[in-house]
């Protein structure tokens, strides 16, 4: 009887341990979630942009640089052929 007993127990931790890994699935996907929703705000806000522009022209963030950014962001846009 005692080795069904200990069949019974490793049973009973299985459920626990996909309990375990089902939340940590389910975590790992919601700060993934969460990660892409902050990278595209980031996007639509021009943060990231201006981080590049930051990395790319090798400044630090300032009043100056962002002014810099805006007229360099601005140039751009008006380069481009408007659709509709």
């Amino acid at each position: 009887m005692s080795g069904s007993r200990g069949a019974g127990a490793s049973a009973r931790e299985k459920p626990e341990a996909k309990t375990t890994n089902g939340r940590s699935t389910i975590v790992a996907a919601v700060t993934h979630s969460l990660a892409m929703l902050v990278a595209t705000l980031r996007e639509i806000f021009d943060e990231s942009a201006y981080q590049r522009f930051l990395e790319r022209s090798r400044l630090e963030s300032s009043a100056n640089a962002y002014a810099t950014f805006q007229q360099e962001n601005e140039q751009s846009k008006s380069r481009r052929p408007r659709c509709c």
